[in-house]
């Protein structure tokens, strides 16, 4: 059977207020050294256009699993893995409420290749991991204690 992963809108949406606060943020720190509204203007539009560039165009991604190959369609590149012959892990970290999900693919004989799947969403990461047969042990939250070294 055939699965398809594909990045969600509301991933995008999201990353895409990230990335207008971030922007703002920024052409506010320079406006206070450029005080013209156009460098304002031109400083936000350029870090936007940037961030939509680097982070969302450029994770923007289908996977494909079919149960003897894995397809990772990442704009005009297709990469396809046969399972059998594919070592697989991964790793999802979540920090602040945000959820990062990444994949880990290696071809015997070859590098690793990471596949950032944080655009697809938690959800449908977690399907893709059970389609690939990965069901790990839940994983144990770690408190961190600080103590007041100046007693």
């Amino acid at each position: 059977m055939k699965n398809t992963y594909k990045t969600r809108v509301y991933r995008v949406l999201l990353n895409l207020v990230f990335g207008t606060t971030a922007a703002l943020f920024i052409a506010f720190i320079a406006s206070i050294w450029l005080k013209s509204t156009l460098w304002f203007v031109l400083i936000f539009a350029a870090f936007l256009a940037l961030y939509i560039r680097t982070v969302i165009i450029g994770n923007m991604i289908v996977i494909e699993t079919d149960g003897s190959t894995l397809s990772v369609k990442k704009g005009k590149k297709i990469d396809t893995y046969r399972l059998d012959a594919t070592s697989i892990r991964a790793k999802t970290v979540t920090s602040n409420g945000e959820t990062e999900c990444t994949l880990y693919l290696t071809r015997q004989g070859e590098n690793e290749t990471t596949v950032n799947c944080e655009l697809i969403g938690i959800a449908q990461f977690e399907k893709l991991l059970s389609d690939l047969g990965i069901d790990g042990d839940p994983v144990t939250k770690l408190d961190t204690v600080t103590e007041n070294r100046n007693k």
